[in-house]
């Protein structure tokens, strides 16, 4: 039987934690046990675990291609807007609809700004004023009221659904219902995962094995795969990260490493490379910097950059004045 990560199964997220936390990651864990057996084990209903053999037989099935082009993955060429100038400009007039644009910056870069920026101006925009939202927090820094005064109309902001997941086990749920998510709101039309590293960094109680956060991604991946073909967009904001590299460009510890790097802390193992763009946002001083493609579907675009400026007493960047004196 062809092994595979139990977290890419249709399983209930409590069922799916007792699993994990129980040492079970794939399905060739299961080789040895029975329906009844595992119920004991995990303490779960005789009917859950045989669920779960019966979803474990299913995954003879092969998966969902996720190399398919570019031009298969996005509902149409239509631009869903970030709402901020310089990234807009530098996407070419926005985010293609049912792509994913992972955007990085060191901190006091105001990311999360830019997210609901976005989430903003997508509810009320007429183009989209009729789809919804779902807006991961993992810092529990997006509250309620924040939300309300972002989007002040009430018939707007009934249309973001804020989840907030701070474990890993939480997270774990949360890409696990992802699969699902756009079968249960038809209407879904972004995602907003924001710092979603953090809370796999944060894991203090429980060290994740590279086996298992590959798992992890590798769920992920499927699942953003088969939101953007539906048309869904997805934005990711995340922390730069230190890396500590030896002379060679091998990583290395504080002990042995030669000199450190600013990077995107999860690499590029959970996003679908055929509609996947990632920013990285890098001042050069208080109040101005690029962003920078460091890749994009097309190599053509890698390395892309767009000068921003944050005015005085304003959060979101804009254009420099001199890039909207030409495009006047």
């Amino acid at each position: 039987m062809m092994e595979r990560s139990l977290t890419s199964l249709s399983i209930p997220p409590s069922t799916l934690g007792a699993l994990i936390k129980a040492g079970y990651e794939t399905t060739a864990d299961l080789d040895e046990s029975t329906p009844e057996k595992l119920a004991k084990d995990l303490a779960i209903p005789l009917n859950a675990s045989q669920a779960i053999f019966t979803q474990r037989t299913a995954s003879r099935a092969p998966g969902l291609t996720l190399t398919q082009p570019a031009s298969k993955t996005r509902a149409s060429d239509e631009r869903i807007l970030i709402a901020c100038e310089p990234l807009d400009k530098l996407l070419d007039g926005g985010l293609p609809r049912g792509s994913i644009l992972e955007l990085s910056g060191p901190p006091g870069t105001p990311k999360g700004a830019i997210a609901m920026g976005m989430v903003k101006h997508f509810v009320s925009s007429p183009d989209t004023e009729r789809e919804e939202v779902v807006f991961l927090d993992t810092q529990s820094m997006t509250t309620p009221v924040a939300l309300r005064k972002a989007i002040p109309d009430d018939s707007a902001r009934s249309r973001v659904f804020h989840c907030v997941v701070q474990t890993v086990t939480d997270f774990i749920g949360f890409v696990h219902s992802l699969h699902t998510m756009k079968r249960e709101k038809p209407k879904l039309g972004l995602i907003i995962l924001s710092y979603m590293s953090f809370p796999l960094q944060a894991s203090l109680s429980r060290k994740l094995t590279n086996q298992q956060r590959n798992a992890i991604f590798d769920n992920l991946k499927k699942a953003l795969a088969t939101l953007t073909s539906s048309g869904v967009t997805v934005l990711v904001t995340s922390q730069l990260a230190t890396k500590v590299l030896a002379a060679d460009g091998s990583p290395a510890n504080f002990n042995t490493g030669a000199r450190a790097i600013l990077a995107p802390p999860l690499g590029t193992t959970y996003l679908p490379v055929s509609n996947s763009y990632r920013v990285v946002m890098c001042p050069q001083g208080l109040q101005n910097g690029i962003f920078r493609v460091i890749t994009a579907p097309s190599k053509k675009d890698n390395n892309r950059e767009q000068p921003y400026l944050i005015p005085p007493r304003r959060v979101l960047p804009i254009l420099p004045p001199q890039e909207n004196q030409q495009e006047a």
